[in-house]
């Protein structure tokens, strides 16, 4: 009798398989069922079918209820990557199915159907006697036809449908797939080099390998990472460009698209469930070999992959933030080694964790020390409290508006980073002092003008109305703080004359937001454009002659062990948005902590410098890259339960080479108390194994692992 074993759409079960019965189904591995469950009717994933003798079970087997695809939704490297998921972070591999497949193809109830486009098709029978002169010109020219779109076949002739009534052609639907566009080859092929083309010479495309590729802002890496995929895309293979933000994707389509003449694919979390569906197709057909990405990019269904670059390897979006809390760096050096490819990291300013592995000789270290232009942007650091002490704004120092209104008369163009959205970032009462927190959250509420809103950045609450007090009547509220959209009101007042765009998570959130702020800006349709650090990095618009960064201290003060290596990032990589052109570019940095090595370092663009001297920091307290490290976070809605938790996990955890530091209380975030474990250790497969086998022994509720975290805020 064959049966099958299946993973449920539902966690409950971790990693355990229920086994049903085939019947008369044609049932194979990676197809979706239905199946029954307790009464419940769910979607599961099958994972193996074979021969077996009903006298084996203990119990009656149920019968599939129906099956769901034709062929396997999943291919063998695919389903291998979710196995190493669930492993690596503590996930149910189910859930890491989830993760790997586009929506419409997951295995769970949700999951819609694709979306499926109406027409016509031949099957003959006209008596061309009976039929009007168009109408044999229809069938002339569609009969050969295997579809012609009901769209197609109303422009060709609006009366088509007396042809479906005469019994010639008959209405027919099939799933919708990506109409591809042509694209002219308009990004012009540059000459490397000496110093490029030593670095593209050092490049072996034979075997699984992974390049550092160390290049400052403005080295000529795109040109690097194009030039690879011209050799590759020659051999027939396939390339994967990722980038961090969806903000660089439309530049990154651009160049690619443009440079080879192909209409690329795309895959990020903007596009709906059925482009998304569209385009993993298309890679799973083999119709197109080139995949420019975000982080989820990285799972596409490559049958013969010849280069994965990832661009602004540095980045904390390469992070999934939620379960399973995957490492794209991971996955790409899986797929590396599946593949028999290199990977090529690249970035103005690596990890630590990076740059260490390639000086001990773990990734082979490629470096490109001088802008193309040759040319550095001039830097100026301005003291704000000598600003404030000399009575000017400590928003805007006299430095950084002089510096502006001279761009704005030579009609040169302006990026100002301010890594705190909305118009005020902290209210108070003004009677009491207390400041305004959100209800679900222990985080203090933001203003936000445009839409007149008190909003929390954690858990999206938001309301209109005023909190009241003990007499029930609406708080005095007094703000204070700087976010974007203050920052923009300030300059339009300021520079009456001056066009000022602003691009953050507010602005954003339609639809090709990013691409149209981003196209506005490239065409001068902004004179100065106000962002958060999404503006901060990868942009190349050869008018920037500007770059202003404030409150760059607010980085600085957080409680976590890369804050000093984020705020590295940050200045570098904004400072790289100036001067890209033939135009001198400057940099105007305001902050509080002038002397800070962070800032210095960031802003003479000494990267070797500040990781010489952030990793004696790092060795003294033991965090990566010298050890590594695992968050456990228990969540509760009752603060008692929660530390119970962290509790019960402990019981069953026991080993004096790995460090606990914990239990303690975070920030209450989304109604839930958090208590947080932090596992640190030197042998980060034993580490796994300790955390597996006190978690299989737990109620298992409410709890977030984070296998070597990018930040512990």
């Amino acid at each position: 009798m064959r049966v099958c074993d299946v993973y449920i759409e539902e966690t409950f079960l971790q990693n355990q398989t229920l086994t049903y019965l085939c019947q008369d189904f044609d049932v194979a591995f990676g197809n979706r069922v239905w199946v029954n469950v307790r009464g419940r009717r769910m979607m599961a994933f099958v994972k193996s079918v074979y021969e077996a003798s009903l006298d084996a079970f203990e119990f009656e087997l149920q019968p599939i209820l129906s099956v769901v695809d034709d062929t396997a939704i999943i291919n063998q490297e695919l389903f291998e990557i979710a196995e190493f998921m669930s492993y690596q972070t503590v996930t149910p591999l189910i859930r890491c199915l989830q993760t790997v497949l586009p929506n419409k193809l997951r295995p769970q109830t949700n999951a819609t159907k694709p979306k499926m486009t109406r027409g016509i098709q031949y099957i003959g029978g006209a008596d061309e006697d009976t039929l009007t002169k168009k109408q044999r010109e229809f069938v002339e020219r569609y009969k050969e036809y295997e579809f012609v779109t009901l769209k197609e076949a109303r422009a060709f002739y609006s009366g088509y449908r007396s042809l479906i009534d005469k019994g010639i052609f008959k209405e027919v639907e099939k799933e919708a797939s990506y109409q591809e566009a042509d694209i002219e080859e308009a990004y012009p092929r540059h000459s490397l080099t000496q110093v490029q083309r030593k670095v593209f010479e050092s490049v072996s495309f034979d075997s699984a390998h992974t390049y550092l590729l160390h290049g400052v802002t403005g080295s000529g890496k795109t040109e690097l990472y194009l030039q690879w995929a011209e050799y590759v895309l020659k051999q027939n293979k396939s390339v994967l460009f990722l980038v961090p933000e969806i903000s660089l994707t439309p530049q990154m389509i651009e160049r690619v698209s443009k440079r080879f003449g192909k209409d690329v694919g795309i895959y990020h979390s903007s596009l709906n469930d059925q482009e998304k569906y569209e385009q993993y197709l298309r890679v799973k057909k083999g119709e197109t070999q080139i995949v420019v990405g975000t982080r989820s990019a990285i799972f596409m269904p490559f049958s013969n992959l010849g280069l994965i670059v990832m661009d602004e390897e540095h980045d904390h979006s390469y992070k999934q933030s939620n379960m399973p809390m995957y490492a794209t760096h991971d996955i790409a050096h899986l797929r590396s080694e599946y593949h028999h490819c290199p990977l090529i990291l690249g970035s103005a300013s690596p990890r630590l964790e990076s740059y260490a592995r390639a000086l001990r000789g773990n990734y082979t270290l490629l470096e490109l020390p001088q802008r193309i232009n040759e040319t550095f942007p001039k830097v100026n650091v301005v003291d704000t409290k000598e600003a404030l002490y000399q009575q000017e704004s400590g928003l805007m120092t006299h430095d950084l508006l002089t510096a502006i209104e001279s761009r704005l008369k030579r009609r040169e163009q302006v990026i100002l980073v301010l890594n705190r959205r909305g118009y005020m970032t902290l209210l108070k009462d003004a009677v009491t002092q207390e400041v305004l927190m959100c209800p679900n959250c222990d985080i203090s509420l933001n203003y936000h003008k445009h839409d007149n809103t008190l909003k929390c950045h954690q858990c999206d609450y938001q309301t209109k109305e005023i909190p009241r007090g003990s007499d029930n009547q609406p708080l005095k509220v007094v703000g204070s703080g700087v976010g974007t959209q203050r920052l923009q009101e300030y300059l339009e007042h300021r520079f009456p004359n001056a066009k000022v765009g602003r691009m953050d998570r507010d602005t954003t959130t339609r639809k090709n937001a990013h691409e149209k702020i981003l196209t506005a800006f490239r065409n001068h349709e902004y004179d100065i454009l106000v962002g958060t650090q999404m503006i901060a990095k990868g942009l190349d618009i050869p008018n920037v002659t500007l770059v202003g960064i404030l409150n760059i201290d607010t980085a600085l003060g957080h409680e976590d062990f890369r804050s000093v290596e984020d705020t590295f990032n940050l200045i570098l990589q904004a400072s790289g948005r100036s001067g890209r052109g033939e135009k001198q570019g400057e940099v105007i940095v305001q902050t509080f902590n002038v002397n800070h090595y962070a800032i210095q370092y960031a802003v003479h663009n000494q990267y070797k410098s500040f990781f010489k001297q952030e990793m004696q920091y790092r060795k003294l307290a033991q965090y990566p890259p010298y050890s590594y490290l695992i968050s456990i976070v228990f969540s509760d809605e009752n603060e008692s339960n929660t530390y119970r938790k962290s509790q019960e996990f402990l019981k069953y955890f026991n080993d004096e080479n790995i460090k606990v530091l914990g239990p303690s209380f975070i920030l209450r975030l989304r109604g839930f108390h958090r208590v947080r474990i932090i596992l640190k250790g030197k042998n980060l497969d034993e580490m796994l194994r300790q955390v597996h086998s006190a978690y299989d022994k737990i109620d298992k509720g409410g709890i977030r692992i984070d296998v070597n975290p990018m930040t512990l805020m």
